[in-house]
C-alpha cells in the first residue's frame, strides 16, 4: 500500500522505526568538524551494534541504552510469581495503512539501539522525537541514494521530547531549556538554528539526512546512505 505523505504520515513514519526492520547496514557521514568523519556500521536488533571507524578500528557495541519491560505478578499459594516481557516484543497500535498510530506506553515499554558517540545516533535510528513537540513544513517526497524519502522542514517547539536534552535531532532553545533551565551553566550567545532540513528513508522511518537552517553551526549535519536493510544487511567477518 503507497502511504501518502502528509503531516500526520511524517509523524507516524517517525514514531515506526523499531517495527520496520530488524537490521540495518549503512554508512553514516558527518560534518568534518567532528572526529569520526565518515563511519560504516551494521545494526542487529534488539541490541547489538558494529562500527567500522576511519582507520580501520572496530567498536561492538550490545545492549541498549536504557529498556523497560511489563511485569505481571500473579499469587501461587504464597509465593509472588512475576514475569517479564522483553521490550522489543510489545506491539504498537497500527494505522491502517501499517505506520505507528501509538507506540506502548512509556512507563511499560521503551526503545533504544545500542549507542555509537552520543544519544543522536540512537535518535537518528529511531526518530520518535520528530513525531510531537514539532513544526513541520515543506513535505516532499524525493530520493536519496537511490532510496525513496520523505523531507520536511521541522522546527522544535513545546512539547518536543528528545531522546536526550544534551544532544537532540533539534537543536534549539527548546532542547536548551530542557537541558539547562534556569541553570547559570547555560552558554550565552547561542544563534539556534530556525529549522532543519530532515529526511526519513520510507522503507525503515530512519533519519537519512539532517542539516540546519541558520544558526551558529551551520556545518553540525549527518547523512546516512542505506547498504542492506533485513536479508540484505549481511555483516562481514570480523577483523584480525
Amino acid at each position: 500500500m503507497r502511504v501518502r505523505l502528509t503531516d500526520d504520515s511524517f509523524r507516524a513514519l517517525a514514531r515506526s522505526s523499531p517495527w520496520r526492520f530488524s537490521a540495518l547496514h549503512f554508512t553514516r557521514r558527518a560534518t568534518t568538524a567532528r572526529p569520526e568523519g565518515a563511519v560504516e556500521a551494521w545494526l542487529r536488533r534488539p541490541g547489538w551494534l558494529r562500527v567500522l571507524l576511519p582507520d580501520g578500528s572496530e567498536r561492538i557495541e550490545t545492549g541498549v541504552p536504557y529498556s523497560s519491560s511489563t511485569f505481571s505478578v500473579t499469587a501461587v499459594g504464597a509465593v509472588q510469581e512475576m514475569t517479564s516481557e522483553p521490550p522489543h516484543q510489545a506491539e504498537p497500535t497500527y494505522r491502517p495503512d501499517g505506520l505507528v498510530a501509538r507506540r506502548p506506553d512509556a512507563w511499560v515499554w521503551s526503545h533504544a539501539d545500542p549507542m555509537f558517540e552520543n544519544y543522536q545516533w540512537v535518535a537518528m535510528l529511531d526518530p520518535a522525537e520528530l513525531a510531537s513537540g514539532t513544526v513541520l513544513s515543506e513535505l516532499r517526497e524525493d530520493v536519496l541514494f537511490g532510496r525513496p524519502v520523505w523531507r520536511a522542514r521541522a522546527a522544535a517547539v513545546d512539547g518536543y521530547d528528545p531522546v536526550c536534552s544534551c544532544c537532540p535531532l533539534l537543536w534549539s532553545s527548546v532542547s536548551d531549556d530542557l537541558e539547562y533551565g534556569d541553570s547559570p551553566r547555560r552558554p550565552q550567545g547561542r544563534a539556534y538554528p530556525q529549522a532543519y532540513n530532515v529526511a526519513l528513508d520510507v522503507g525503515t522511518g530512519v533519519v537519512v539526512s539532517l542539516r540546519p537552517v541558520g544558526g551558529s553551526r551551520p556545518d553540525d549535519w549527518f547523512e546516512v546512505e542505506i547498504h542492506g536493510v533485513d536479508q540484505t544487511a549481511n555483516v562481514p567477518p570480523l577483523r584480525q
